[in-house]
């Protein structure tokens, strides 16, 4: 199957019980610009910035659900994220909820989360913050990244029925001005959160304690 029609089967949307709790873990600067390069219907980034005052802005590969979150008033590019190449260092939240599959090739087979996460992590400026969505299993293709990119990661297990049900987990991350000597041990942590050796705290109610 071509990459474009493995996109669209892979679209799991974020349960909307789960957008205010991602929501009481932010806070927003003035005039903050915030993308979603996975945004489906716009339901989420509006749901994780509600009441912010921010600029809305996503990416889509489908067309009707493209429509759907420009209705909304979301600045949205109908197009495929992977071959999009825009300035870096531009938005001060990016919230992204890939495809959860492999890329579908002659070699290689990258997961798509590791694939979305390198292509769009160069769009936060230093300081801008990750909220990234996926299954658990992810964590293990995308650990260095995480730990070469971010800095004061905390991941948490989402809790709605449908979460639990692909496994889905939320890391938080400071994108980093460039990698430091903390980028192994964080490494490190991740992969034991990935083996189970590390547990995963359920993402609070009512936001951080001390984020």
């Amino acid at each position: 199957m071509r990459n474009k029609g493995r996109l669209r089967l892979g679209y799991f949307p974020l349960p909307p019980s789960e957008g205010p709790r991602i929501r009481a873990c932010l806070s927003f600067p003035p005039n903050a610009c915030v993308l979603d390069p996975c945004a489906g219907t716009g339901a989420a980034l509006l749901q994780v910035t509600d009441g912010a005052p921010v600029t809305h802005y996503a990416i889509e590969l489908d067309a009707d659900r493209a429509e759907t979150s420009a209705s909304f008033g979301i600045n949205t590019l109908h197009a495929n994220t992977i071959e999009v190449s825009g300035k870096s260092q531009q938005v001060s939240l990016l919230y992204c909820n890939p495809p959860y599959d492999f890329e579908c090739g002659l070699w290689d087979n990258r997961r798509l989360e590791y694939v979305f996460l390198q292509h769009c992590y160069r769009w936060l400026v230093p300081g801008g913050v990750l909220v990234f969505v996926v299954p658990q299993k992810a964590l293990d293709s995308c650990n260095r990244v995480l730990a070469d990119r971010f800095a004061n990661i905390q991941v948490f297990k989402l809790s709605d029925p449908e979460s639990e049900k692909y496994d889905q987990i939320v890391i938080f991350g400071v994108r980093k001005d460039q990698s430091d000597r903390n980028s192994n041990s964080t490494q490190f942590m991740l992969r034991q959160m990935n083996w189970g050796r590390l547990s995963i705290e359920p993402l609070p109610d009512g936001g951080i304690p001390n984020g």
